[in-house]
């Protein structure tokens, strides 16, 4: 199988002066593969991590539910491919590929792929 990435692997320290390109989608289709098999129908790599903002790839085979959880900062996600119904007590919304929606850390929240889906989660970060 031609892998976009192999494991174990390392996420980029953003601590250091870097520049990393990814190839997301294909990362995202491997990892897909990998939530079709799992037990908990989900998995994950953490991309890029640093003091102020970690990137993490996820995806969830169809029908897997993230239970409700809050962040550990402000955070966004960024739908790659599939769908999925992010829920907050507030709110259900609905994100299909392309869309994003963005809360901060006080949000419990819950994510569950209506098919099988890719998300990009960017954690904390500053201006």
């Amino acid at each position: 199988m031609n892998t976009s990435f192999e494991r174990p692997y390392r996420p980029v320290d953003l601590n250091a002066s870097v520049t990393k390109a990814f190839p997301l989608i294909p990362m995202a289709e491997q990892l897909i593969e990998e939530a079709k098999s799992a037990t908990s129908g989900r998995t994950s790599l953490t991309l890029a991590r640093g003091d102020e903002q970690t990137v993490v790839l996820v995806a969830l085979k169809a029908e897997a539910t993230l239970a409700e959880h809050s962040a550990p900062a402000t955070a966004t996600v960024i739908l790659l491919s599939g769908s999925i119904i992010f829920t907050t007590s507030a709110d259900k919304i609905t994100l299909t590929q392309g869309e994003s929606v963005t809360f901060t850390a006080d949000i419990l929240h819950s994510v569950h792929a209506s098919e099988d889906s890719a998300l990009l989660v960017v954690i904390g970060g500053s201006s």
